[in-house]
């Protein structure tokens, strides 16, 4: 026998790997490191809210809505390809820490984001795009099974690049147009490729539960600005009351949403056929129906526990608690309807009752004070609850 001996080979990073489903009891969780990524959105939805309640008015509104969307859509871009390669080794795992430290960059853009600061938004978002150009072009080079795939998506991606960077150029109103066209190309690239390649590859996805961790993510920005608006007060027992109903109205948000959940939507999806596949694409673009709902209706509570001692309590505002619950429900209503079970049609039709129901308190709630129509909100969404627990187990 020899004395010496080969040294071992040192190990290398591990390249990407499309996972594949192996068997009907294999599945996966986050990890530590999704978990983290999660967390720094935190800073973004955060800073989003922070819009919202520094402008409450029309124009505040409105820009909280197309801000909420680019934001939402790089969450979902990073998320899924976490989903579809392993990143937890090697170059990739400081790629997306470099990646958490871009989001908190354009967070902080997000203030000025359709004003004078735009063109710095669109920098720190471009360049975010072109990480994840070039992460699918790594994976197309290294995982011969997803070519097809990740070819579309790293040529789609890049033609919506070019749009953003042009933006930079070009000046307002266009500059926003661009950015439409851009995020509608970004969008609509996930259903267009996968109803038209001729092989989806095999994985095993939890996006499901993605989804649901950043559902608690957007809660815990309502309940925080529960706390805040109470803080922010004499403790009168108005306050206390509207932020109690205001506390009760974000637990009804938690349980119709986890009440329903179903962590196999995506991969019975992938192993479906193209009706399958649509439907998850309703169930997962929903979603950013229900953050955007969670997080608008978080800031109306705020108002409203603030106009409970005698703060001004403007329609604007009345817009952000009562039309965030009407966005809420749509959202979660559609991604609970286009799940395997579905949701019994009794259901969707009260559902859409009390969704009418609170977009008509948007006007008639000037004729209440904030405690009575946040109550109203409570009592409605605590006995849709109930409703929908009776209907659903006797379906």
């Amino acid at each position: 026998m020899s004395s010496t001996s080969e040294p071992p080979q040192a190990s290398l990073p591990r390249t990407p790997f499309l996972r594949l489903h192996t068997d009907e009891g294999d599945s996966r969780h986050a990890t530590w490191l999704e978990l983290f990524f999660d967390l720094v959105f935190v800073f973004s939805m955060a800073e989003l809210a922070h819009l919202l309640y520094e402008h409450p008015d029309w124009k505040g509104l409105v820009s909280f809505v197309v801000l909420f969307i680019p934001v939402w859509w790089l969450w979902i871009d990073f998320s899924y390809y976490a989903d579809q390669f392993d990143v937890e080794r090697g170059g990739y795992r400081l790629t997306f820490f470099g990646v958490m430290f871009g989001i908190v960059v354009t967070a902080l853009t997000i203030p000025e984001a359709l004003g004078e600061g735009s063109a710095n938004f669109v920098a720190a978002y471009a360049t975010l795009r072109l990480v994840i150009i070039a992460l699918y072009l790594q994976a197309w080079r290294l995982v011969p099974q997803s070519r097809e795939l990740t070819a579309r998506y790293a040529t789609s991606f890049s033609v919506a690049f070019f749009l953003w960077v042009l933006s930079i150029a070009v000046p307002a109103p266009a500059r926003f147009w661009l950015w439409a066209i851009a995020l509608f190309i970004e969008i609509s690239n996930g259903p267009i490729t996968y109803l038209t390649i001729r092989n989806v590859p095999a994985q095993q996805s939890h996006m499901d539960e993605r989804f649901g961790l950043f559902v608690i993510i957007v809660l815990g920005e309502a309940i925080i600005a529960v706390a805040s608006g109470v803080s922010d007060t004499a403790w009168q027992w108005r306050n206390v009351l509207t932020a109690t109903a205001g506390f009760i109205t974000a637990i009804s948000l938690w349980w119709m949403y986890f009440e329903q959940a179903d962590e196999t939507v995506i991969n019975q999806a992938l192993r479906g056929g193209r009706k399958a596949l649509l439907s998850s694409y309703v169930y997962g673009y929903s979603h950013v129906l229900a953050f955007m709902g969670i997080v608008a209706t978080g800031v109306g509570i705020q108002f409203a526990i603030e106009a409970a001692s005698g703060e001004v309590f403007n329609l604007p505002m009345r817009a952000a608690l009562c039309g965030g619950v009407a966005v809420f429900l749509t959202g979660v209503t559609a991604l609970q309807w286009a799940t395997p079970h579905s949701l019994p049609k009794r259901v969707i039709w009260m559902r859409s009752l009390l969704t009418a129901f609170a977009l008509c308190l948007i006007p008639l709630s000037g004729l209440l004070s904030p405690l009575p129509t946040i109550g109203l909100l409570a009592v409605s969404l605590v006995s849709i609850n109930k409703f929908d627990g009776i209907s659903i187990t006797k379906r």
